[in-house]
């Protein structure tokens, strides 16, 4: 009887699952329309294929997905190491405990380290969805608007620290709004979501994160004149102190264990960083320069396909024309431009940017649009949110295919020249000339060398015979005598000394 019942229960949870699948998929498709909801699909499921068909690029993925390889074998879940003996202080552990984790699930390969950032994707749309029930906007609009911007689509699988950050700043933008506008039996829940977020920020990216969600609330609660509802509607003091509490212990460790990180991370990365234009002092690389104000055009950019259609859409049926009252819509729009855009303000000023860092407004932006979209006929909306998920599917796809058909991605990684060592029958080392890349460390299991000149390959292997990894751009230099040409791969050829 007991087994009888076991399994009527589990083929009553698969079958109430199904149905609720079912009616889910109904609903998106009445909202959305067939050839939408078809098309996003797809891009969705590209997107998981896409995890492992290309390789780790240098810089940022070859870096991040060492470090997280490097945690996952040492099993230090402290100190990110960059290299033996180097201890990485740009940023905090969140991304790389992510990456680390799937690495212990899937093994050291491009999906284990990518898919966890894409589950992160996955909880940041869910959370604006919530969000848009709660709110009276159409949550499968929000949806579709982030899930298909194509810095989104690009940033859910990539080894980067930025979707754990707009999963911390989205858990805190909605937080703050439904602690105070939200059904009043859930603000103690949203209060914990707001504080939280606030603490995986600093886990994430470190305090900068906190000054991409105060500085909207800051500007809506003084146009607002809500700043007496703002501090009563929130337990600021205990729900700060949680936040803190939430990332203190492993910042104390990191300093234990390396001392030095703290005055390095919140002076340098946190201060000099976005201050001193071409930033000398970046232990790791060169600091990005660019005029200031770039930071709106990398916006434009990332947001695509929305910005060049939603402008226009605005314009022609003027969905723009908000009304400028107290009206919970009013509020609630000048709150979400305001956090959508607070990365744009926040970085006007600083030469030292790249357009990932629009990424944490997007959520809020997307929920702006879909109450835009919202207001209009619904063929009209289905058209705009059709065309921009076409449009950004094939950007993604020819971008994928672009890195995958031709190849393009083997000249920015070293996974095609490590691959070609490994299929020499033999166990000699793997060298370097010139700088060692950070994906030729990941594919290496951390085993290649680096060496500056060919005079100092004997003196690494103790005079025996190794593979040298050399860059095509550097092969009029190079002298070939006493070296085997074994085969080009990507930016490099592979040559076999002492032959």
């Amino acid at each position: 009887m007991v087994k009888l019942a076991k399994n009527y229960l589990t083929t009553s949870s698969i079958y109430q699952f199904m149905v609720q699948i079912q009616r889910f998929w109904q609903a998106a498709k009445t909202s959305l329309g067939t050839p939408t909801l078809v098309i996003f699909s797809a891009l969705v499921l590209v997107r998981i294929i896409s995890l492992s068909l290309y390789p780790l690029m240098d810089m940022t993925e070859g870096r991040y997905g060492e470090i997280a390889r490097q945690m996952a074998t040492r099993n230090d879940w402290i100190t990110p190491w960059i290299d033996v003996g180097v201890p990485f202080w740009g940023k905090p552990p969140l991304s790389f405990w992510m990456s680390a984790l799937g690495i212990k699930l899937f093994g050291v390969n491009e999906f284990a380290v990518r898919i966890p950032h894409f589950f992160a994707a996955f909880l940041v749309v869910a959370i604006c969805y919530d969000w848009a029930k709660r709110s009276r906007i159409n949550p499968f609009y929000v949806s579709i608007i982030l899930g298909a911007s194509i810095l989104f689509v690009i940033s859910s699988g990539a080894v980067m620290t930025d979707m754990a950050l707009c999963l911390g700043s989205t858990l805190s933008i909605r937080g703050f709004w439904l602690s105070l506008r939200g059904v009043e039996a859930r603000r103690k829940f949203e209060q914990v979501l707001f504080f939280t977020g606030l603490g995986l920020m600093l886990l994430a990216k470190g305090p900068v994160g906190w000054i991409l969600v105060l500085l909207p609330i800051g500007l809506w609660v003084l146009a607002s004149g809500s700043i007496k509802e703002t501090w009563r509607g929130l337990a600021w003091i205990k729900g700060t102190l949680l936040a803190i509490l939430m990332a203190l212990p492993w910042y104390l460790l990191a300093e234990q264990q390396t001392p030095g990180f703290l005055h390095y991370f919140f002076y340098g990365e946190h201060w000099q960083r976005f201050t001193v234009s071409g930033w000398k002092g970046d232990l790791y690389g060169t600091a990005h320069v660019a005029s200031r104000g770039t930071v709106w055009l990398h916006f434009l950019l990332a947001s695509l396909p929305w910005s060049l259609i939603l402008p226009i859409a605005a314009w022609r049926y003027k969905l723009l024309s908000l009304n400028k009252s107290q009206t919970e819509p009013a509020q609630l729009s000048m709150y979400l431009v305001l956090a959508g855009l607070s990365p744009c303000l926040f970085f006007t000023m600083s030469s030292n940017i790249i357009w990932t860092y629009t990424l944490p407004g997007f959520p809020a932006l997307a929920l702006l649009l879909a109450m835009y979209l919202q207001r209009a006929e619904q063929m009209l909306s289905q058209k705009i949110l059709l065309i921009g998920t076409a449009i950004s599917s094939l950007i993604f796809i020819g971008l994928v295919g672009g890195l995958t058909l031709s190849q393009a991605s083997d000249l920015k990684s070293t996974a095609a020249i490590v691959e070609l060592y490994k299929k020499q029958h033999n166990a000699q080392t793997l060298v370097f000339l010139g700088a060692r890349p950070m994906s030729g460390m990941f594919y290496s299991q951390g085993q290649a060398l680096s060496v500056n000149n060919l005079d100092e390959v004997a003196a690494l292997t103790d005079g025996k015979p190794a593979y040298i990894a050399v860059k095509k751009a550097e092969l009029i230099n190079l002298k070939t005598q006493n070296l085997t040409a074994i085969g080009d791969a990507g930016n490099y050829r592979l040559y076999l000394t002492g032959q």
